[in-house]
């Protein structure tokens, strides 16, 4: 017999792996911005139950990366540059006191993490798909140190909404630029340096002002 809980957490587990798949096919434009969408079409993409692809689904359209229309199903939400004003605006306060917290917080092995990271960061040169596979360790790294859940929670989506951007303009990103500003933001707070963490968030956050301040179409 299972024991109390067994499907409750097996039905949690199967949840979270449809809502990373998805937001996966979300941020990386498999699914287009604009895209009108069936909950058939989701359930066959993750290869999952409908039950946890609702819960992934719920939970996606309160991060507003889709949108549910009355009587027509599901779409995926446009990128407009208002709205990544508001997401960056957002996202700076939110990430300064991740890496303010992950400064003072991180332990040895943790910092040694960081550095070994921006290390790599410097080996990507120009693969757009490694820097995003570092960035995403950094931000784990920085969520882990930092010890903030309810920071790393409310940072999360605005993070998908970003990397989502980097993907529709990935022609027009100085990718140098973005890995020097992760590159800098991981190795002080390595070093424990507090103060220059939270202004190397603004680097970071100024790479996706630029691009957005520059763009010329959006989906």
């Amino acid at each position: 017999m299972s024991a109390p809980g067994a499907f409750a957490a097996s039905s949690a587990s199967l949840a979270e792996q449809a809502y990373v798949a998805l937001e996966h096919k979300l941020v990386s434009l498999e699914l287009p911005p604009g895209t009108l969408v069936s909950e058939s079409r989701l359930i066959a993409l993750t290869g999952l139950g409908r039950t946890p692809v609702r819960e992934a689904m719920q939970r996606l359209a309160q991060q507003d990366l889709i949108q549910v229309l009355p009587r027509k199903g599901l779409r995926v939400t446009p990128v407009s540059q208002t709205a990544m004003m508001h997401i960056l605006e957002a996202r700076k306060p939110l990430e300064r006191v991740i890496v303010y917290r992950a400064a003072l917080n991180a332990k040895d092995e943790q910092r040694g993490g960081l550095a070994a990271a921006a290390r790599d960061l410097a080996t990507t040169h120009d693969d757009f798909e490694a820097f995003l596979a570092l960035e995403n360790t950094i931000n784990h790294l920085l969520d882990r140190c930092a010890g903030n859940p309810f920071a790393s929670a409310a940072v999360a989506p605005l993070r998908s909404h970003c990397r989502r951007f980097w993907y529709l303009h990935r022609q027009r990103l100085q990718l140098s630029d973005a890995i020097s500003g992760q590159s800098k933001l991981a190795r002080l707070v390595a070093r424990r340096d507090f103060n220059g963490a939270q202004k190397a968030v603004d680097g970071v956050i100024a790479v996706f002002e630029r691009l957005a301040a520059g763009a010329d179409r959006y989906g």
